[in-house]
């Protein structure tokens, strides 16, 4: 098993991966960001990959221009 940092391509969430090798019970599902809901990879190859959410991203203020 490894782990690894990892940030959704959407939102920017920070999630620790954890890369284990699928058994024949596995089942290809979805996975979405908990903090966007946008998809993420439920498996790399022989792997399935397990998101634990470390940190949401930090929201920008709306409106606010630099300048």
């Amino acid at each position: 098993m490894s782990k690894t940092l990892f940030n959704c391509p959407n939102c920017g969430a920070v999630y620790r991966v954890i890369q284990a090798e699928a058994g024949p019970e596995s089942k290809d599902r979805e996975i979405t960001c908990r903090s966007c809901g946008g998809p993420l990879h439920g498996r790399e190859g022989s792997f399935v990959l397990k998101y634990f959410l470390v940190e949401r991203p930090r929201i920008q203020a709306l409106g606010r221009r630099s300048g």
